[in-house]
C-alpha cells in the first residue's frame, strides 16, 4: 500500500513537471519579472534606493531581491523549476519514442538538450559574470588574474572633420607569465582583446590638463586638477585649462581661490603670471583610457548550447523537409 502511494506521488511530480502549461507559466513569469528588473537599478549600495525610491517601494526592491535580479530568488526559483520541466520534458519525449520504436527523429531531442544547456550557461554567467575598470596612461602596466600582464604602448582618440568621436583606440602589449602573447593589439570599441577567460573592451577616455609651476630657484613642479599651492594662509586650487587650439601657452588657466576654507572667486590666469612666489611654466595634456575588463565562465558552455541549438533547428527542419516530399 505505502510503494502504491509513493508510486502515486512520484507520477503526479511526474506529470507535474511533464506539463507544457506549467512551461508557459514559468517562461511569462521571468518574462514579466525580466521586464520589471530593466527599470530598477542593478547592484546599487542601499542608501541608493532608500534615497531614490519610497520607503514601501525601496523595502519593497531589497526584500525580493530586484536590485540584484539575477541573483534573487525571484528569477532562480521560476529558472531552477523551468529547467526541471524542460529536463523532464525532453526525457518524456526521448522514452516515448524509443518504446514506440518511432522513426529516429532527434532533431527536437537536441534541439532541447541544447537549450538546456544554454540554460545551465546563462544561470553560470549571471552568477559568475565579473567586471572592472581601469584607467591607464601611456606606459602603465596593470596585472590580471592568470599570469596575464597588460601594457598601454599608445592611445588615439580619433575624430571626424566635424569634430564628432569617431573612434578610441588603445593599443597594448599582453603577456602572460613574463611571456609574449600580443605584442601589438588595438582595442576599439568594438573589437575588444580575449585574455583567457576575459575579454578588454575599450568603454572611454579622458583628457587631463597637467599645469607646470617653478618657484625662485627654478623647480619646477606639476599641478593636477584639483591640488592646491598655498597662498599665505589660504590656497589656489587648479581647476582646469582652456586650450588655445592655436598656441597652447596662450590658454586660460582657471584656479579657485581660497579663503578661509572657502572658494570666494575664480581666477583666470595664463603662461608666465605669477601665483605668490610661483610662476605658471606651462602646460600639458595627457590622454589616459578606460578599459573594461570582464570575466564570463558561463562563454563556453553557452556557446555549446547555440550550438546544439543550432544543429537541432537544422534537422528538425531538414527532417520535416523529407516528411513533406513523401
Amino acid at each position: 500500500m505505502a510503494e502504491r502511494a509513493s508510486n502515486s506521488w512520484a507520477g503526479a511530480i511526474y506529470k507535474f513537471f511533464r506539463s507544457v502549461k506549467l512551461a508557459i507559466v514559468l517562461i511569462l513569469i521571468i518574462t514579466f519579472t525580466s521586464i520589471i528588473s530593466t527599470f530598477i537599478p542593478q547592484n546599487k549600495e542601499i542608501i541608493f534606493y532608500a534615497e531614490k525610491y519610497s520607503a514601501f517601494i525601496s523595502w519593497l526592491i531589497l526584500i525580493t531581491g530586484f536590485n540584484s535580479f539575477f541573483k534573487s530568488f525571484i528569477f532562480i526559483v521560476p529558472s531552477g523549476l523551468f529547467f526541471i520541466n524542460l529536463s523532464v520534458c525532453t526525457f518524456d519525449r526521448l522514452k516515448g519514442r524509443i518504446q514506440r520504436k518511432a522513426k529516429k527523429r532527434f532533431g527536437p531531442d537536441i534541439l532541447h538538450i541544447g537549450l538546456l544547456i544554454l540554460l545551465i550557461g546563462g544561470m553560470i554567467t549571471f552568477v559568475g559574470r565579473t567586471e572592472a575598470f581601469v584607467r591607464m596612461e601611456e606606459g602603465n602596466q596593470i596585472s590580471l588574474t592568470g599570469g596575464y600582464t597588460l601594457t598601454l604602448k599608445d592611445f588615439e582618440f580619433l575624430k571626424y572633420e566635424n569634430g564628432r568621436p569617431k573612434d578610441w583606440i588603445s593599443t597594448v602589449m599582453l603577456e602572460k607569465d613574463g611571456e609574449i602573447i600580443k605584442k601589438s593589439f588595438a582595442i576599439e570599441v568594438n573589437r575588444p582583446l580575449k585574455a583567457g577567460n576575459k575579454k578588454i573592451y575599450q568603454i572611454s577616455y579622458t583628457v587631463k590638463n597637467i599645469l607646470f609651476l617653478s618657484d625662485p630657484e627654478g623647480t619646477i613642479y606639476q599641478l593636477k586638477p584639483g591640488q592646491m599651492i598655498p597662498v599665505g594662509e589660504d590656497g589656489m586650487i587648479f581647476k582646469d585649462v582652456i586650450t588655445n587650439p592655436v598656441n597652447q601657452d596662450n590658454s586660460t588657466v582657471i584656479f579657485e581661490k581660497l579663503v578661509d576654507q572657502k572658494v570666494v572667486e575664480l581666477v583666470n590666469l595664463s603662461v608666465s603670471d605669477k601665483i605668490d612666489i610661483y610662476t605658471i611654466a606651462g602646460m600639458d595634456t595627457k590622454m589616459s583610457t578606460g578599459l573594461q575588463i570582464v570575466s564570463d565562465p558561463g562563454y563556453y558552455t553557452v556557446l555549446i548550447g547555440l550550438i546544439l541549438l543550432t544543429i537541432g533547428l537544422f534537422l528538425t527542419y531538414y527532417q520535416k523537409l523529407g516528411d513533406d516530399k513523401l
